[in-house]
């Protein structure tokens, strides 16, 4: 990657931003949120700066410019994320991953499920792609089924996948996993629950920041429904959305009423609601934040997918050999994946995690909104978590390696 790329993220200029602890920042999170480059920060300073107005309701000059910025960033993310012209309809702009399963949840699965029927998640989930069925099974009646863990603790057990799919509505999953940087076998698992009548919603959010994705050709795989949120794709917070198959999302009843979303509105019964997607973008939206989210997968667009991809390896491949060469680090997920779980033996993640701040080094620690997946892997007390993103450097990794060495010399007697 360029060697300028760095000084495009205001949080990693010491002169802009004063570093923490006075010492040199390495950002090893961006699995959790990724920093934002001055382009996106600045595509959302334009919109509250003006001309701004709200969206889709006055004739007048500002709202109708900022509704076409609106719009447009609709059809920048369709593009960016392969759909063809007029694809862009299919895009529900929502507050995150989370709000865009529970809408699939409680819009497309609810009215589906009876008692007795089935939902199927894996044990790689994030809470996001767990909650809302569990809420969703208990309203109905239905029951969660669970594609367990191998006994390699990082790939699925399909054993017994065809009998957990047989008479469910819907098959939730993980693109890659955010602990774990793994992918399920999606050319396996999504044509056998096509073939048994079932649903696929697959959760993008951290497939989307590492490769393209091509909805199309999802599409043409079998998946029925796909989100992502923006923070991770180097975006704003308070904005994701969903794309689902349009023949599905024209029977889908609203997820939550109010202005923006209706055709008319009538007392004290009859009102009758917009397509989609306005159906599902009840109220004033986040227009600042899905332009900049557009901003966000454009300046992505310009750096290029193989340049990304390339420099993520390089970094994945240094994470990787960095834990491999300390003898006191418990790895959990395969190498070269650019999210690495892991744990120091005989030290707690929090106490460890608190000590790589103390050096600069900020990773996650914790259940990392997976506990399933963490009782899975044995670790009641979590682990951590380091996770590149497009800024990591050579020397970010070798500063978690000597940040960890002294953790362990003051945390392990």
């Amino acid at each position: 990657m360029n060697a300028n790329l760095r000084a495009q993220f205001p949080s990693l200029n010491p002169a802009s931003n004063p570093q923490p602890h006075g010492v040199r920042l390495a950002f090893l999170d961006s699995a959790a949120s990724a920093l934002k480059p001055q382009a996106v920060i600045d595509a959302h300073s334009r919109v509250l700066s003006g001309p701004y107005a709200n969206i889709h309701r006055g004739l007048y000059h500002n709202s109708a410019t900022t509704t076409a910025a609106y719009e447009a960033a609709r059809a920048q993310v369709a593009f960016f994320l392969g759909l063809p012209v007029g694809g862009e309809n299919s895009l529900v702009f929502t507050r995150n991953t989370t709000e865009a399963i529970n809408l699939v949840a409680h819009s497309f699965a609810k009215p589906r499920l009876k008692p007795g029927g089935a939902i199927v998640l894996t044990e790689l989930e994030h809470h996001a792609n767990i909650v809302p069925w569990q809420m969703v099974a208990a309203a109905t009646g239905a029951v969660i089924r669970v594609i367990p863990l191998a006994a390699d603790r990082h790939s699925l057990d399909l054993s017994n996948a065809e009998a957990l799919l047989r008479g469910a509505t819907v098959l939730a999953l993980t693109h890659m996993s955010n602990v774990l940087g793994v992918r399920p076998p999606l050319t396996h698992l999504v044509p056998l629950a096509k073939r048994l009548g079932v649903a696929v919603l697959l959760d993008g959010s951290q497939a989307a920041v590492h490769g393209p994705i091509n909805l199309t050709e999802l599409a043409k795989l079998g998946v029925d429904f796909w989100c992502m949120t923006g923070h991770k794709l180097y975006g704003p917070t308070g904005v994701g959305l969903l794309w689902g198959r349009p023949e599905l999302l024209a029977t889908m009843p609203p997820y939550q009423g109010g202005g923006d979303m209706i055709e008319q509105v009538k007392l004290p019964t009859g009102t009758t609601f917009a397509a989609p997607p306005a159906r599902f973008e009840a109220g004033t939206p986040a227009i600042a934040e899905a332009i900049a989210l557009g901003a966000a997968a454009g300046w992505v667009q310009q750096h290029g997918w193989a340049a990304i991809q390339a420099h993520e390896q390089a970094m994945a491949v240094q994470l990787s050999a960095a834990l491999a060469d300390l003898g006191f680090i418990e790895v959990y997920s395969p190498p070269h994946t650019g999210i690495a779980a892991f744990n120091v033996r005989g030290a707690h993640p929090a106490d460890v995690a608190t000590l790589l701040d103390q050096q600069g080094v900020a990773v996650r620690s914790g259940h990392h909104c997976a506990m399933p997946l963490m009782s899975a892997l044995g670790l009641p007390q979590g682990c951590l978590r380091a996770s590149i993103g497009i800024y990591t450097t050579a020397a970010d990794l070798t500063q978690l390696a000597q940040a960890l060495i002294k953790a362990q010399r003051l945390l392990v007697p």
